[in-house]
């Protein structure tokens, strides 16, 4: 970990940042030294450090100085004040604006590694609670609910390779869920106290995604007015998440090998590699073993990110699980609506069952979201449902079920007389539910023989 975590040392006397440089180097810090302070803080613009030693006084440039322009560039940056003086007046200065310590020189190398160890696991900590924070709080979207035997399985191998490095390459329909599954394995995998970073292929414009994820340096095209790490840089220690992977042009499927096979990667613009540590988990809707036959995907890539596959089943093959999972959603959009709402009455949950669920667990989740809106009592019961536009399609594609439906709520209007109200009674639905059945499937008396 310490090769891997830079460390930025700045002093005017060349003496002293060799003495600091070969110490932390025999160490086995990866440190880089400088004797200019404009020069170390444009190195700080262009790389990320995690520590940077500064001395308190130089003549270009005071250590505080130099303090408040680095937690400019990098507020995670943790700063080490330099000072021949040792007052505590200079050290409580230092540390209100934002230094992490002071060491006063002279000072035994060990004591200065000491601090610098102890800065590095500061500044790992506020990332890590920022990243969980960001990537977890309290969504409903990080929750996985498996009372299917084929969830079970998925969840069952998902666990058991959290812990290798190996490529991981999650297949299945859109809204099943591969994101969650992802987190999950990075979550209890060794690098969970590292960055969970998301790539969407699929969202991301063909043009940019070679920027979005090697980074760039300034000048490398029209626009590139500063360095920018990439996502690939980004995701260096810990995961790399690749949805709709199949999307990506053959170009980017050679580079993306290479980053696989060797570590390495360039920023576009740039000619010296760079190195990270990734493990890399994809995902995709697409079937790539087709793209791989029409030679659209490349079949060494395909096979290295399949080194563990995961298919996640549908809905509609884990309809075991509608019952918790609808339970879940109603407790999360409960408390976002403010509403007491306890359940799903019988009715309603016979409708969820007989859906196709082409939208999967997502579809799901929007259909619930939606009955809590229109919900007006305590229980969710079919007229929710069936109004939050479940199944809803063009009459000329319409399903056995709704094709059903249809004739149904012809047949009571007929008995009725047309007269809405009480073919609702007759249907046993409600007046509100029974004029959008009528809107849904173009009901027209004229129409009707």
């Amino acid at each position: 970990m310490k090769s891997r975590s830079k460390i930025l040392v700045l002093d005017d006397d060349p003496n002293i940042v060799e003495v600091i440089v070969t110490r932390l180097e025999s160490m086995d810090f990866n440190v880089h030294g400088f004797t200019d302070p404009s020069t170390a803080l444009n190195a700080l613009r262009h790389d990320s450090y995690c520590v940077l030693v500064t001395d308190q006084k130089m003549p270009e440039m005071d250590g505080m100085v130099v303090l408040r322009e680095a937690k400019k560039i990098d507020p995670d940056v943790e700063v080490i004040i330099l000072t021949a003086y040792g007052s505590i007046e200079g050290a409580v200065r230092a540390i209100k604006e934002g230094a992490y310590d002071y060491i006063s020189k002279p000072f035994e190398p060990l004591e200065l590694v000491t601090k610098i160890e102890k800065a590095m696991e500061k500044r790992e900590l506020k990332q890590r609670v920022r990243f969980l924070e960001q990537e977890v709080g309290d969504s409903i979207e990080y929750r996985i609910y498996a009372e299917s035997p084929a969830m079970k399985r998925t969840l069952a191998i998902a666990r058991q390779v959290s812990d290798s490095d190996s490529t991981v390459l999650i297949q299945g329909e859109s809204g099943t869920g591969k994101e969650l599954i992802a987190r999950m394995i990075h979550y209890e995998s060794r690098r969970k106290r590292r960055k969970f970073v998301v790539m969407d292929c699929g969202a991301t414009p063909p043009s940019l995604i070679e920027s979005e994820l090697f980074g760039y340096v300034r000048g490398a095209f029209t626009g590139a007015i500063k360095d920018k790490r990439g996502i690939i840089e980004e995701a260096d220690m810990g995961t790399l998440f690749l949805d709709e992977i199949g999307n990506i042009s053959p170009e980017m499927q050679t580079r993306l090998l290479r980053v696989l096979e060797s570590g390495e990667f360039r920023r576009v613009g740039e000619l010296k590699p760079k190195q990270v540590d990734i493990r890399v988990i994809a995902a995709t809707n697409a079937d790539l073993e087709a793209k791989v036959e029409d030679g659209s995907f490349r079949s060494d890539l395909y096979y290295r990110l399949k080194v563990i596959s995961i298919k996640l089943p549908s809905l509609r093959e884990r309809k075991e699980d509608i019952p918790g999972l609808v339970q879940i959603f109603l407790s999360e959009f409960s408390r976002k609506t403010g509403k007491k709402i306890i359940g799903i009455d019988k009715r309603a949950m016979n409708i969820l069952f007989s859906h196709q669920w082409p939208g999967n667990v997502r579809e799901l989740k929007n259909i619930i979201e939606s009955a809590v809106v229109l919900c007006k009592g305590s229980t969710i019961g079919p007229d929710e449902i069936l109004l939050s536009g479940i199944g809803e399609k063009k009459e000329e594609n319409l399903n056995t079920l709704e094709s059903q439906e249809k004739t149904l709520v012809i047949q009571a209007l007929k008995k009725a007389n047309w007269v809405q109200k009480d073919a609702a009674a007759l249907l046993g639905i409600s007046r509100r539910v029974i004029n959008y059945k009528i809107k849904k499937y173009n009901i027209r008396p004229e129409k009707i023989n």
